[in-house]
């Protein structure tokens, strides 16, 4: 009968297994914290993409607020094609700037992170099952590839990941909103995350589905109101001051790398990715046991756990984005199932294997191995070593600036590439840490480099495949010993790369010969792009062979169609512009288009639009936006539709000085019926177009006037 009898372990005994698996965690971070030590050491190469406009970003902060420009550090300007981030981990991150070397002095930023992971998951995996397998359970998910190469990274993502298990870790031990203060710990929590990373919430699903039930129970609602409001108190100001902004550029960002979810793989990518960089037995054994867990305590709770998972992946399988990085978060339940469900033999076995994969993982000395099995092809021994690699951005970033002509403001370069280490986030970042604020790196357009003093050539690989689009050819044209391209530019200096290819620095030739020999030139008809012109007059100004520019030339068009937007009786005057003609290879004297090289001034003499002209374009270029009518008189006035929901707005128009702009300011908007308030768009309300020269339009534009009135709106 006795034998029938559980004995339950003394207190005594679970004191000792808790204080030696706390030792054995604080070992575990002390480790990390020596190979990342290492790692920072022997690691040479500059930050990646996304890492280099994280790390920019914080640069940002850190000047702003250096400088006491609040309202800047408030308003921070997202990079292009970028949502504005929560300023949480940036305002840690510019720390990183207090060292010779931020970008390496960041990741002790992370291992912070890495801390309050390892810390959390220890927490809910004891709480299932209190015993030494705690410790394993953070071995299992910290020690793998995935976690640190997030750990080795300037990116916001293991952040995020920690938040996510903190959380988790405080609603369990709240006991679904049944105690005070791990509640209240969560709502702070759930606050921290969402100012690091607006994608928070995707982790927190099942969280909100608690704090629904909670209603059920006048105790727990109160508690979880509470916690709520506590949230939302630290949540709102930022989220409400952005709210103009936020929403289309995260639609713009999570289309990138495109995968329609109903396509039967994109429920596997994320399967493939995790098992590859978490280790296959960890993912498959970890899985296995989120549907069929042995928990010893907490049982009641286990469906948090796969719920926490389920979600997450169906979330992040839906967005096109698919990235690892962006699922991780909802991946910490594997190690907890995996723990509490199989024996311990199994357990720190496989842990043993993660803690070689993590050292393998720095040193580099096997794998990737990949198993070709019939029914998949699990790669196990992830690794990514530190890497003493110049790619020799700072040298050619300070070359451009002793090659550049000091009296212009601005020198554009443009990059053809798009590699990982050799980018125009990099790039600008190094740029902007150098403090060489006249140069600036742009991207490659359709006319690749007009306006660009130099053009920076990654040669003969521009980057992996699927970020290149359009270099391919731009590199192509280049490299066209016939083109425009090589009677425009003249390389000055290249560099080998470690990548076994090389960077060709160009810039403008000096000394070109004029492009045309005539005073006059007209034109009843001229097509570029996506610019249409009828009757067009040219007059040129003298030649200053020096600066390979004629000194002012004077255009008078009789109409002027931009991207739809039909301008009349246009006159400007341009100031110091130099240009290439672009021709048939078999005419040299039959223009096809022309390459601006150089331009200092535009002034606009006169310009005319009229209100139809200008419903037309913007019922064309915004979508979803259909403009019933429009005025113009003293301020803009539009009505119409948007998305099928009626849309009014009124706007004003102003030039101001010091820097010359142009301002335009939202007055007021209505939407459906319902006056939209205009703190909604405090972000966006006075935007304005800068008339001075910058990266966009690197040369100064001069409007004596401008009038709205009787329908129409003219310069002067």
């Amino acid at each position: 009968m006795a034998s029938n009898l559980y004995v339950a372990p003394s207190q005594t005994a679970s004191r000792k297994v808790l204080v030696f698996s706390v030792l054995g965690l604080v070992f575990f971070l002390a480790a990390e914290a020596l190979l990342l030590r290492s790692f920072i050491r022997t690691d040479t190469r500059p930050p990646a993409w996304d890492q280099s406009i994280h790390m920019e970003i914080a640069l940002d902060y850190r000047e702003a607020l250096k400088e006491g420009r609040l309202a800047d550090a408030w308003y921070l300007a997202p990079k292009p094609g970028m949502p504005p981030f929560p300023p949480a981990y940036h305002l840690l991150l510019m720390r990183a700037y207090d060292s010779p070397d931020p970008a390496n002095a960041a990741l002790w930023v992370n291992w912070f992170y890495l801390a309050l992971l390892s810390v959390s998951i220890f927490g809910i995996a004891w709480r299932f099952r209190p015993d030494e397998t705690a410790l394993a359970a953070v071995i299992l998910f910290a020690a793998s590839p995935a976690i640190q190469d997030l750990l080795t990274t300037q990116l916001v993502d293991l952040p995020m990941v920690a938040l996510a298990a903190a959380a988790y870790w405080a609603l369990l031990a709240s006991d679904e909103f049944l105690r005070w203060v791990p509640a209240l710990v969560f709502g702070v929590l759930h606050a921290a995350g969402m100012l690091h990373k607006w994608s928070f919430f995707s982790y927190m699903l099942p969280a909100y589905f608690i704090a629904l039930r909670a209603f059920r129970d006048r105790r727990t609602a109160l508690i979880m109101l509470v916690s709520a409001a506590l949230s939302a108190a630290l949540i709102v100001p930022w989220y409400s001051a952005h709210i103009a902004l936020l929403p289309s550029r995260l639609v713009q960002a999570s289309a990138d790398f495109a995968i329609p979810v109903w396509t039967p793989g994109a429920w596997m990518v994320y399967a493939s990715q995790a098992s590859n960089m978490i280790g296959p037995i960890v993912w498959l054994l970890g899985t296995i046991g989120l549907l069929a867990p042995q928990y010893r305590r907490s049982r009641e709770q286990g469906w948090i756990l796969l719920a926490w998972f389920a979600a997450s992946y169906v979330f992040w399988t839906i967005v096109p984005n698919r990235q690892l990085r962006f699922l991780m978060p909802g991946l910490v339940p594997i190690a907890v199932a995996f723990c509490s469900t199989w024996p311990k033999a199994v357990t720190w076995g496989t842990a043993a294997l993660q803690l070689f994969c993590l050292l393998n993982f720095y040193g580099g000395w096997v794998g990737p191995v990949t198993l070709n099995l019939p029914f998949a092809a699990p790669q196990f021994f992830a690794n990514r070593p530190a890497a003493k690699e110049d790619w020799k951005t700072e040298e050619i970033l300070r070359k451009i600036d002793a090659e550049r002509d000091p009296s212009l403001p601005i020198s554009n370069v443009t990059l053809v590439a798009n590699d990982t280490h050799f980018n125009a986030p990099t790039f600008h970042w190094m740029q902007r840490r150098l403090g060489l604020e006249k140069v600036r790196m742009r991207g490659v357009n359709r006319r690749l480099s007009e306006l660009s003093d130099f053009v920076l050539l990654k040669d003969p690989k521009v980057g992996p495949a699927g970020v290149i689009s359009g270099l391919p050819e731009a590199s192509a044209e280049i490299r066209d010993p016939k083109g425009w391209f090589g009677r425009a530019y003249e390389e000055i200096a290249r560099w080998p790369l470690p990548d076994s290819n090389n960077a060709i620095l160009y810039r403008q030739r000096r000394g070109l010969k004029k492009p045309y020999a005539g005073k006059f030139l007209v034109y009843q008809h001229y097509t570029s792009g996506k610019v249409v012109i009828n009757d067009l007059k040219a007059n040129f100004g003298p030649w200053d062979g020096a600066k390979s520019v004629y000194a002012t030339m004077s255009l008078k068009i009789g109409r002027l169609d931009v991207r739809g937007l039909v301008l009349d009786g246009t006159d400007v005057e341009l100031v110091n512009v130099g240009f290439i003609p672009v021709v048939k290879k078999e005419r040299e004297d039959d223009w096809v288009d022309i390459r601006l090289l150089r331009l200092e001034r535009l002034r606009i003499k006169s310009l005319d639009v009229g209100a139809d002209e200008l419903r037309a374009f913007l019922s064309q270029r915004v979508k979803g936006l259909v403009v019933g009518e429009l005025s113009l008189d003293k301020t803009v006035r539009m009505s119409g539709a948007y998305n099928g929901k009626p849309v009014s707005a009124e706007a004003g128009l102003q030039l101001l000085d010091a820097p010359r702009r142009l301002k335009i300011d939202i007055m007021s908007v209505r939407l459906a019926g319902v006056s939209v308030p205009l703190s909604v768009f405090r972000e966006i309300k006075e935007l304005t177009i800068p008339l001075y020269p910058n990266p966009e339009t690197p040369f100064a534009i001069e409007l004596p006037g401008l009038t709205i009135a009787n329908g129409r709106l003219t310069i002067p």
